[in-house]
């Protein structure tokens, strides 16, 4: 496992050892969980923004071909 030393500014270190005892928790473990949380949050709205970006480029190529289709068959009338 990887060490890493933070600093954190009082408030927040007073609030986290705080929380973490109220939880059952060492500060160390309650630390890692909020960070694997934040990282999976953040992981979900960069695969929702991919997806966006996909959608738009598919709707763009879409709308290309929807235009090809009305051009034929207003060319059959």
């Amino acid at each position: 496992m990887i060490q890493l030393n933070l600093k954190l500014g009082e408030t927040l270190a007073e609030r986290t050892t705080q929380l973490a005892k109220r939880l059952g928790m060492k500060r160390t473990a309650y630390i890692r969980q909020a960070l694997d949380e934040f990282n999976e949050k953040n992981a979900k709205i960069l695969l929702a923004e991919q997806f966006h970006q996909a959608s738009a480029k598919c709707r763009e190529e879409s709308l290309k071909v929807c235009q090809e289709f009305e051009r034929i068959d207003n060319l059959k009338e």
